[in-house]
């Protein structure tokens, strides 16, 4: 079973602004909070899987080798704070939607 590989570079969890995740590809991946308290999340996306719902709002995106990430994922599990209630897709990253910006 493969480990959750998290860096944090101000060295506390959860008191990031940005965070690096490696898949088990080896990939790696930027997770940032942005100036609307969003999360932007960029890394090779190209191969990339996503699902939505009946109101066509996106539900979960899923890069080839991961990380599969859907809507209700608490971004503790990444390093930085707040549920996830959406996904923009930006063309070359993706802006994950915050509910509680106040975290």
């Amino acid at each position: 079973m493969r480990r959750l590989q998290v860096r944090f570079l101000s060295g506390v969890p959860n008191k990031n602004v940005m965070t690096k995740y490696t898949n088990r590809y080896g990939d790696e991946f930027t997770f940032e909070k942005n100036e609307n308290g969003n999360i932007d999340w960029k890394g090779d996306l190209k191969y990339t899987r996503y699902g939505w719902n009946d109101d066509d709002k996106i539900i979960f995106v899923d890069p080839s080798g991961g990380p599969y990430i859907p809507v209700g994922t608490n971004m503790s599990l990444y390093g930085l704070d707040g549920i996830v209630s959406g996904f923009v897709d930006h063309g070359d990253y993706w802006e994950i939607l915050i509910e509680d910006k106040t975290l």
